[in-house]
């Protein structure tokens, strides 16, 4: 499909409006898409706060109503939510129904999806990777996925109409398209995303336990920045992806412990080959592409 193909879909669906979905929909209405947008969520709050953020057409709590006409549903729930969110589609969904989400694991995303759907040749899945630690409609940012890749998890048995009105969603927020299998997104995302996380969340345990709060400053904020995530949300993202959450927090252990024998060691030569080779590998990933802001 053309890079500049246009975005069209006669009923989008925001399934979830949280701070992703109202950024795709706020997003999506700054670049031009005129259609109707309807959100979908089973709080109160959540819903009187997605009217208040202007991105959406109607918002309801009631999922036959919501997916009555729909053509485009995305999935913008925590991950746990979305076994339920397959069982309404399959009984209020119409046949030519296309959804995609924006799950931070995808193998779990087709497990269930499997499990609600007898047909899923139009469940294109997808990752954007953006981000933040704010939550809610309100904190939806209409800029939050420009620039930033997009992970499409395909298959051969994918309808090429789902593949294109879906491709087409996420360029028009600005991003670019990879593409690879649920299993290699979850062993990659682990090591870029989730264990990043996780390693913010340990440095706040520790400076919790041996203290030192009081001296911190934008070097502790920076790089504790993603223990502020959502709980809940993350604790759904860490046990789906369990596996290749383990086996990267292995790794991150080994590289701890290699370290700590290099200053018992009081070997200065290793300990400097080693901040430089890491200094180094960083600053040619900037220098390649654009960071990822994923919280």
């Amino acid at each position: 499909m053309a890079a500049d193909e246009p975005f069209h879909t006669d009923e989008l669906l925001i399934i979830g409006p949280g701070m992703l979905g109202t950024s795709i929909a706020l997003g999506l209405k700054n670049r031009g898409f005129t259609g109707n947008i309807c959100a979908l969520a089973r709080s109160t709050d959540t819903l009187k706060k997605a009217s208040k953020s202007g991105a959406y057409s109607m918002v309801t709590d009631d999922p036959e109503q919501a997916l009555d006409g729909a053509t485009l549903a995305v999935i913008a729930v925590p991950l746990s939510g979305f076994r339920s969110v397959f069982a309404q589609i399959a009984e209020f969904g119409g046949p030519g129904l296309i959804v995609t989400d924006a799950g931070s694991t995808k193998a779990s995303v087709i497990a269930d999806a499997r499990a609600g759907l007898p047909d899923l040749s139009r469940v294109i899945g997808a990752h954007p990777m953006a981000g933040s630690e704010k939550a809610g409609p309100l904190a939806g940012d209409p800029d939050l996925f420009a620039g930033k890749p997009c992970i499409l998890t395909l298959t051969d048995n994918d309808d090429p109409q789902a593949v294109q009105v879906v491709t087409a969603m996420w360029r028009a927020l600005g991003m670019s398209i990879l593409t690879m299998s649920p299993d290699e997104h979850d062993e990659k995302v682990a090591v870029v995303s989730h264990l990043p996380h996780l390693a913010a969340v340990l440095l706040v345990q520790a400076a919790e336990e041996l203290g030192g709060l009081d001296l911190a400053s934008t070097g502790y904020r920076d790089t504790t920045r993603l223990a502020s995530s959502n709980p809940p949300m993350r604790a759904d993202i860490l046990l789906a992806n369990r596996g290749p959450v383990r086996r990267a927090l292995a790794a991150l252990i080994e590289h701890a412990e290699q370290l700590d024998q290099l200053l018992a060691a009081g070997d200065r030569d290793a300990i400097l080959a080693l901040l430089s080779q890491s200094r180094d590998a960083r600053d040619r990933w900037l220098d390649r592409k654009p960071s990822s802001d994923e919280a």
